[in-house]
């Protein structure tokens, strides 16, 4: 497996800072966002009323010429159903800080969207709301290593969130059904 120094010293440091849920969540520092575009796979949630019961679930970014981003969600309301996306936009705002975006998924809901966790390799990601009610661990690929996603969720705790609510995203067949899945 590699190795993520980048997200240990942030879990390191939001644990040193025992952070509470009124406390304002502690993102990366830094995002290179080119970088960060691209497929997310939802490895795991807290559910929601649009997320529930869709399986195969990511998110993709595309960086637009004036600085928006492209975000489309691709799910399957089962692994036998034809694959469907919903279309949406995100920001930054403030252009100088990309770990916090704004995302409209459906007009005229807006979200915001702070990177708590990245890997040094841009393949792991946590994000979540500032309200602490939704969180999401992505990864570039379907699947990551089972300690990887309980460190992460020892940072989630330590920044307020209910990890206890997590559920990981069915993203192959043979996912489905098990303990802990959607």
């Amino acid at each position: 497996m590699s190795r993520f120094p980048a997200l240990l010293l942030v879990m390191a440091g939001v644990a040193a800072t025992g952070c509470a849920a009124d406390a304002p969540l502690k993102t990366v520092d830094h995002v290179d966002l080119p970088r960060y575009m691209g497929t997310w796979y939802v490895i795991g949630t807290i559910p929601n009323m649009f997320e529930r019961g869709k399986v195969a679930t990511a998110d993709e970014y595309r960086l637009r010429p004036d600085g928006t981003i492209d975000n489309w969600f691709h799910y399957r309301k089962g692994f036998d159903q034809p694959a469907k996306r919903w279309h949406g936009k995100a920001w930054l705002p403030d252009p100088k800080d990309a770990s916090r975006w704004k995302v409209q998924l459906l007009w005229p809901f807006r979200s915001d969207y702070s990177i708590l966790a990245l890997s040094d390799d841009y393949r792991i990601s946590m994000v979540g709301l500032p309200s602490r009610k939704l969180l999401w661990v992505l990864a570039k690929d379907p699947v990551i290593d089972d300690a990887m996603y309980r460190r992460l969720l020892e940072l989630a705790r330590a920044q307020g969130y209910p990890v206890e609510q997590m559920r990981k995203v069915p993203q192959r067949p043979d996912d489905s059904g098990k303990p802990g899945y959607l």
